[in-house]
């Protein structure tokens, strides 16, 4: 199985301040990283499903990792992290669920 096989439910908000237009979280092309709060490394991701995004107002999102040589166990239900495009923080976010995979034909 590989070790991004799984899917990250979260609650994001994003921040009126940091972005002219809100992201597109529906189309698989918003790729933002993800950064745990009192953390530094960047864990990139790809927002693939989730409510349209009104700025300032929590919402729901799914989100895939992207980076085979990445970890990212240290993402797991209730981490707050920060949205960050480049070196800007555009929004905030807190992990609800940790959907694993399972692999086709297995139970």
């Amino acid at each position: 199985m590989s070790d991004l096989d799984f899917t990250i439910c979260c609650i994001v908000t994003f921040f009126s301040k940091k972005r002219r237009t809100p992201p597109n979280l529906n189309n698989g092309k918003y790729c933002p990283h993800l950064v745990i709060k009192g953390s530094e490394e960047m864990l990139g991701v790809n927002f693939i499903d989730g409510e349209d995004v009104t700025f300032d107002k929590p919402i729901r999102t799914n989100a895939l990792p992207v980076n085979e040589d990445t970890d990212y166990s240290a993402l797991r239900a209730g981490t707050e992290f920060l949205i960050m495009e480049g070196s800007n923080v555009v929004g905030e976010g807190l992990v609800k669920e940790i959907f694993h995979h399972k692999p086709h034909g297995k139970q």
